[in-house]
């Protein structure tokens, strides 16, 4: 295998526009998965609807990031064999990420997600099924790749390296929903910063970017025992954390319209970005004034929380973390 080359702008956008374009087959081969089990034609409905209704309207980073990589190791000279299973792998991690934002939406108690109401949300549909659901679209993840890729020799590393990632976001999820909740955050901000850290590396860096440029590296031919594997952790922590922390902001500061989603991470009592930064410089009244508001879902109690958010000047702040995790990511 020949050296990686850069890829232009207009390369990128042909790697998301393939993409695009192959979700119609994508949704066909889901389709006939699903036939093989001889289900009722409203099951199969169901579960159409489903998988068209949570797969669209996402930036589809994750998938544009693998078919990239696989682009860019091939120096942009891949089969129409290669480019089919690469498109193909790009769909399942966009379904790994689909799963786990219909279950966080869930625990979240969010109302929109991509600019429509959360699937749980849609009428006839419900918690319950939803819950469900999540199962269907992590499941049909293995399914696919079994019956599209069974004659490749990397099938067992792209299942492994899916199993992995998975776990490592199902624990950094834990980190988010229950460790957030220790109160002993408020009475130590080092220990807020450390948690924050750790749900950015486990919930997001690993999933939204060390597993789309892993898998595209494995269909590149990158051997196992090729030295850029712990490089590329060390960085997707990086641009995780950095990732994280912009959402963080935005879930606070952006509009629902154009962030695609209401923010819920002061209602929710999450350990963002902001509240882990708070919490480090916090005077006693502030803190003490953080943790009678944060975790309530009312208006003037996020307002309180917001304000004091403002008072520590933390966009400010946010750009200067911005400025500097970018200058480590560029480093290597």
């Amino acid at each position: 295998m020949e050296s990686s080359y850069e890829l232009t702008q207009d390369d990128i956008q042909d790697c998301y526009n393939r993409l695009k374009e192959f979700f119609p087959k994508f949704l066909e081969i889901s389709k006939e998965e699903l036939k093989s089990y001889n289900i009722s034609q409203n099951v199969m409905l169901y579960y159409s609807y489903a998988l068209q209704y949570n797969l669209t309207g996402g930036k589809l980073l994750r998938g544009t990031l693998l078919i990239s990589t696989v682009k860019s190791l091939c120096r942009g000279n891949m089969s129409e064999h290669l480019w089919f299973q690469t498109l193909i792998l790009a769909w399942c991690v966009e379904l790994l990420q689909t799963s786990f934002l219909v279950a966080d939406d869930i625990m979240d108690q969010s109302t929109m997600r991509r600019s429509n109401t959360c699937w749980y949300l849609v009428p006839t549909i419900g918690t319950a099924n939803a819950i469900n659901d999540v199962m269907f679209l992590y499941t049909m993840i293995n399914r696919i790749l079994f019956k599209m890729l069974k004659d490749s020799n990397k099938l067992v590393e792209i299942v492994e390296t899916f199993s992995r990632v998975s776990m490592t976001t199902i624990l950094g999820q834990h980190l988010d929903t229950y460790e957030s909740n220790n109160d002993k955050l408020f009475e130590d901000g080092t220990l807020a910063v450390n948690l924050f850290g750790e749900i950015a590396k486990n919930k997001t860096s690993y999933y939204s970017f060390y597993l789309p440029i892993k898998l595209g590296m494995i269909m590149g031919n990158v051997e196992e025992s090729n030295l850029s594997y712990p490089k590329l952790e060390t960085v997707c922590v990086l641009i995780g954390s950095l990732f994280q922390a912009q959402d963080d902001v935005l879930d606070c500061y952006g509009n629902p319209e154009s962030f695609g989603k209401e923010g819920t991470d002061i209602q929710t009592k999450k350990c963002s970005w902001l509240l882990a930064q708070a919490l480090k410089v916090a005077t006693e009244e502030q803190r003490k004034k953080l943790k009678e508001n944060i975790g309530i879902n009312d208006i003037t109690k996020v307002e309180a929380v917001k304000r004091i958010y403002d008072q520590m000047k933390l966009e400010e702040k946010f750009i200067e973390y911005e400025l500097e995790l970018q200058d480590k990511i560029n480093r290597y």
